[in-house]
């Protein structure tokens, strides 16, 4: 009798594990199909300036700047190309969390070794549900789960072309903002001894990150940008304490040495959420000097082999004059 339970109990097993392997493995399949065959909008992929730090070549940049809409408002890699030379990238996307952050630093670190790895601060405070975690963690081993869409665009290309990279953006990620919406400054880091801790997830998933740069070469560091509605004493204080704990370098551009000169009332689009373009000029003007001197990082300008960031500047200048 004990013999035929046991005999039952195993082809119970084996089914079970014979539908998960099968299942696993049709995932597997149609994620190789919707999965896009290169890093652009028009093939499918999200967040395609994030993205784009995948078309660069390997082994190429000084800098990588992980974040959210506040990264990406807020730095100038071809700025600071034009009065450092050294080389970044910013991979930010709006509302980031930290699980998609980990994502790209994981991914980018794979063809990229970076010196310095700046992480803006306030995608650090971005809450992450359980859910969130789980999604994140199939998103990245089966790409269905994130491009489960793009079976109504499906071209043969698709089914036969192997995922690449071959684009990476005009402003290395930073996106330009001419708007003028005055905020109120009035009472922006009004003293405090407040401290508001983060979360035990987004600690994990910080802790991780942090280990994951230095695993691979890479200096860590926390900077907070200018902002009046994102940023406040208390985040202060306890991104400070954070910093302490994982050893990483903290720079609060809104306040104390490291405050750079924001005027409210002309350098932000909307009421200081994120900076403008000249707002953004100030920062990447401070973070530029800051990453070159304190840091090290290489001065390429003089260096036929980055003559590309040299033709990325004119464009950028044409840009921004336009």
């Amino acid at each position: 009798m004990r013999a035929v339970k046991l005999r039952s109990a195993f082809k119970v097993l084996a089914t079970a594990v014979f539908v998960a392997a099968a299942t696993l493995g049709l995932l597997w399949a149609v994620s190789s199909v919707v999965q896009p065959k290169n890093n652009q909008k028009e093939f499918g992929q999200v967040s395609e300036a994030a993205n784009g730090i995948f078309g660069e070549p390997g082994r190429s940049l000084d800098a990588i700047f992980i974040g959210d809409s506040e990264a990406y408002s807020s730095f100038s890699p071809l700025q600071m190309w034009e009065e450092h030379g050294f080389t970044s990238y910013v991979s930010a996307t709006s509302g980031q969390r930290l699980t998609y952050g980990y994502r790209l630093l994981e991914k980018a670190l794979r063809s990229q070794k970076p010196k310095v790895v700046v992480f803006e601060t306030n995608s650090i405070y971005s809450p992450i549900k359980p859910d969130d975690a789980v999604l994140s963690l199939f998103q990245n081993k089966l790409p269905v789960f994130e491009y489960h869409d793009r079976w109504k665009s499906l071209d043969a290309q698709d089914f036969l072309g192997k995922p690449s990279a071959t684009w990476s953006d005009p402003l290395k990620g930073f996106v330009v903002n001419r708007g003028v919406n005055p905020a109120d400054a009035v009472n922006h880091m009004t003293p405090s001894s407040e401290a508001l801790p983060v979360d035990v997830a987004n600690r994990q998933y910080i802790t991780a990150m942090v280990e994951a740069c230095r695993a691979n070469g890479a200096t860590p560091v926390f900077v907070s940008t200018p902002s009046t509605v994102n940023w406040n004493t208390a985040k202060h204080n306890g991104m400070s304490e954070l910093a302490r704990e994982l050893g990483v370098d903290y720079y609060d551009l809104n306040e104390g040495p490291d405050k750079v000169p924001i005027d409210w009332s002309t350098d932000t689009h909307d009421k200081g959420d994120h900076l403008n373009f000249d707002g953004a000029t100030k920062v990447s003007a401070y973070m530029g000097k800051l990453l070159s001197e304190k840091y090290g990082l290489p001065d390429h300008r003089s260096d036929s082999a980055f003559d590309r960031w040299n033709a990325s500047l004119e464009r950028y200048k044409q840009q921004i004059a336009s």
